[in-house]
């Protein structure tokens, strides 16, 4: 090699260093240090972190991050440099090892904020308030062993009339066991499972009892609601007359205008929620209730099963309207637009986040 090409050999690597140097400092320098201001930084870092730093913190953190790895990197780029100028390195080796630092330390600090975003994301919280059912397709009614069964679909109510005249209205997603006849019985008792309205015909001779879960209601004759979906804690409403509510540890006697849960073995009575008996009407018609309970209400008409997301979002108060006749899709659109909490559909549940 000549003298010439010797010098233009020298002045091409030289200009490959400055390059290399400089675009070097500009890929980590620019999009951090010199174009990032420190308001931003302290955005950055205390995203990061998941506890947004003082000022002094932010710039604190940055200058150790710097001189850890941007300093380092300059050092290389300088011994690379000595290098070159006593032609003891390959350029090709030169460029691709400047190279190969740069990506390093850029991957360093990408895995460093990466990391401490992991470490800040909070604990998931889930919980299941109405769990699917199986239930029929359509209305059916079985007899065996002078015993009736009838069961409802999703969206579907039915009225069962019982041989006595007691009128029962049952609710989707529901079953209702009971005697064919009541003619040789001092009882007259009927198991549900779901949600029904009875209007129970007066025979003060025979009381009327109905199990429901861990929970009995006994009358003579009055006008009552029991819920008692499975997951549910089994509620009894009175609309009319009295009743005795009781399970195997307590027994309180209700009036009207009352709703008695069964909460932890005990028995607890509270003011009835003016939705308590909507379903009737064909309607949800929900006013200053739970977001939990209406979605679980929601959920038992749909048959879907509903999971809560956010704990926050459970005690929320809510107004909602809607007929009982639209599809789910409807009732999760109108409820997106309230703007309280997100809902949508997923792997076939309803998802409240």
């Amino acid at each position: 090699m000549n003298k010439n090409q010797d010098q233009e050999l020298d002045y091409r690597m030289d200009s490959v260093s400055e390059n290399v140097s400089e675009n070097a400092s500009e890929k980590v320098s620019e999009k951090v240090s010199e174009k990032v201001s420190d308001a931003r930084l302290s955005q950055i870092f205390g995203e990061a972190l998941g506890d947004e730093p003082s000022k002094e913190e932010t710039l604190a953190a940055w200058e150790a991050f710097e001189k850890k790895h941007i300093s380092s990197e300059k050092e290389h780029l300088q011994k690379a440099e000595d290098e070159l100028s006593e032609k003891k390195i390959d350029k090709a080796r030169i460029l691709t090892w400047i190279t190969a630092s740069v990506a390093v330390a850029a991957s360093l600090f990408l895995f460093i904020f990466r990391s401490s975003q992991e470490i800040s994301q909070p604990t998931e919280f889930s919980m299941e308030l109405f769990s699917e059912v199986t239930s029929p397709k359509q209305v059916e009614q079985t007899l065996s062993n002078g015993y009736c069964v009838v069961s409802t679909p999703a969206a579907t109510t039915t009225l069962v009339t019982l041989s006595d005249g007691t009128k029962v209205m049952l609710n989707a997603n529901s079953t209702l066991e009971y005697p064919a006849s009541f003619d040789d019985a001092e009882v007259r008792e009927v198991r549900l499972k779901g949600e029904a309205h009875f209007e129970v015909t007066k025979n003060p001779h025979r009381p009327f009892v109905v199990k429901a879960g861990e929970m009995q209601t006994q009358v003579l004759g009055t006008i009552f609601d029991v819920k008692a979906y499975r997951k549910d804690a089994p509620k009894v409403t009175l609309m009319e007359g009295k009743v005795k509510v009781s399970n195997a540890d307590t027994e309180v006697e209700m009036r009207p205008g009352q709703t008695a849960t069964l909460q932890a073995d005990k028995i607890v009575v509270s003011k009835a929620s003016s939705s308590a008996s909507d379903w009737l009407e064909g309607d949800f018609d929900m006013d200053q209730v739970t977001l939990a309970e209406a979605m679980s209400d929601i959920g038992a008409w749909y048959n879907k099963t509903v999971v809560f997301q956010s704990q926050a979002n459970m005690d929320k108060l809510i107004h909602f309207r809607f007929s009982r006749r639209a599809s789910l899709q409807e009732i999760i659109m109108a409820l997106n637009e309230m703007g309280v909490a997100k809902v949508r559909i997923e792997k076939g549940k309803i998802m409240v986040l």
